[in-house]
């Protein structure tokens, strides 16, 4: 353990492990993640204006790429296991957390995410392996970032729209 370092993070192999087994916990919230330490990060459970811009997104996103784009996989990362709106990949696979990070991931913010845990969400699914992260903000903006950073299109061509009434989801 490096010296000022109080408690050291798991390893990929222990954070797949903490999340197999958090998954079948009867007793475990709906809705959490997993920082790199292993500790469950409660979430909020998704309100419905949310859940209506990620079901047509994802809609969008297979209709535009064909593939499977799921809701509510783990994603193994270097901050732990984070669960994305949405995971696009070209063929279907069970791997969950998924490692490595599928090649598209959708982030659609709400209101309780903060600037930081964005950046740190985007930056930590880019270097686990994702090409693209799509970050729907509040406003509705929708921007897209890949290893080289933002970028002003998708790098898969995608041209997605936001259901109607549905933002600013802030108010």
């Amino acid at each position: 353990m490096a010296a000022g370092i109080a408690y050291a993070t798991l390893t990929p192999a222990e954070l797949a492990r903490r999340w197999n087994e958090l998954q079948r916990d009867p007793s475990a919230p709906d809705f959490c993640e997993l920082d790199e330490y292993g500790d469950v990060i409660v979430m909020n459970p998704p309100r419905k204006p949310h859940q209506r811009i990620v079901a047509a997104l994802m809609q969008q996103i297979v209709q535009q790429l064909g593939g499977e784009a799921l809701p509510g996989l783990g994603v193994l990362t270097r901050i732990g296991v984070r669960v994305p709106d949405i995971v696009w990949q070209p063929q279907p696979t069970d791997d969950d957390p998924a490692s490595p990070a599928p090649p598209l991931i959708v982030e659609v913010q709400s209101e309780s995410n903060t600037r930081a845990e964005l950046d740190a969400k985007v930056a930590a699914y880019l270097a686990a392996g994702a090409r693209e992260v799509i970050l729907v903000e509040l406003s509705g903006r929708i921007r897209f970032f890949g290893a080289d950073g933002e970028r002003t299109a998708s790098a898969y061509g995608l041209n997605l729209s936001l259901p109607a009434g549905t933002y600013p989801l802030a108010g």
